[in-house]
C-alpha cells in the first residue's frame, strides 16, 4: 500500500476541487451554447414553416431544437453535481485542516522520527 502524507493528501483534494470547478465551469458554458444553438434552430424552424417549408423538414428542426434544450439541461445537472462534488472536496480538506493540522505541525516539530504505522499496529 502506498503511504500519502498529509500534506500531499490535502494537495491532492485542493487540486481535485480546483479541476473539478474548472471542468464544471466549462460544461455550464457548453450547456449555455447548447440552449443559444437550441433557440437559434427553433427560431430558424419557425422562420422555415412560416415560407411554407414542408412539415418533415420543420418537424426536424424543432425535433433537434428539443434535443439541443435537453442537452443544456443535462450539461447544468452535471455542471451543478460537479459544484457539489467541489464544495465537498474543498468542506474536507477544511476538515483535515481543522482536525489535523496542529497534529501536522507537532509531528514535523519532533527532533526524533516517528516510525512507520505498521510498528504501531496490534498483532
Amino acid at each position: 500500500m502506498a503511504e500519502i502524507t498529509y500534506q500531499q493528501l490535502r494537495k491532492d483534494v485542493q487540486n481535485m476541487a480546483r479541476l473539478v470547478a474548472r471542468d464544471g465551469e466549462t460544461i455550464r458554458q457548453i450547456g449555455r451554447r447548447a440552449d443559444q444553438n437550441a433557440t437559434a434552430v427553433a427560431r430558424s424552424a419557425d422562420d422555415l414553416a412560416n415560407l411554407e417549408v414542408d412539415t418533415q423538414t420543420t418537424g426536424e428542426a424543432k425535433d433537434t431544437a428539443r434535443i439541443m434544450r435537453g442537452l443544456c439541461q443535462a450539461a447544468l445537472a452535471v455542471a451543478s453535481a460537479a459544484d457539489n462534488v467541489t464544495g465537498a472536496a474543498r468542506a474536507v480538506d477544511a476538515q483535515a485542516q481543522k482536525s489535523h493540522e496542529g497534529i501536522d505541525e507537532q509531528v514535523n516539530a519532533m527532533g526524533v522520527p516517528m516510525a512507520r504505522a505498521s510498528f504501531y499496529t496490534e498483532e
